[in-house]
């Protein structure tokens, strides 16, 4: 499959938007064979249609490689990015009153 495309069908444009919204970063998008461009034309695009990758930039955070590694393995298997994964787990976490605190259980 050509990695120039020059047009931008509804179904490339959804799947654009799917993918941002899924949190995956402008180079793995433009991997997506639906997609088959560059990272720098995916940025174009998704700023063209209204698309921001600015929430999936908030949520980068530093890990070590080993918990970047099962972190990593987790959200493939579930089909999402790491930074996706993180954010289902902080939102699961601050939906149940007492998980955080048997999460941490730090006696406060």
């Amino acid at each position: 499959m050509s990695k120039h495309r020059t047009i931008w069908s509804a179904e490339r444009v959804a799947r654009l938007g799917f993918l941002v919204g899924q949190g995956f970063a402008a180079k793995r998008i433009a991997e997506d064979p639906l997609i088959a461009s560059t990272p720098n034309n995916v940025h174009r695009q998704a700023q063209r249609f209204g698309l921001a990758f600015r929430d999936a930039m908030a949520m980068a955070l530093r890990l070590p490689p080993e918990a970047a590694a099962h972190y990593d393995t987790a959200a493939e298997k579930r089909g999402v990015t790491r930074e996706a994964l993180i954010r289902l787990l902080v939102m699961t976490a601050a939906a149940e009153p007492n998980l955080l605190d048997n999460i941490l259980d730090d006696g406060v």
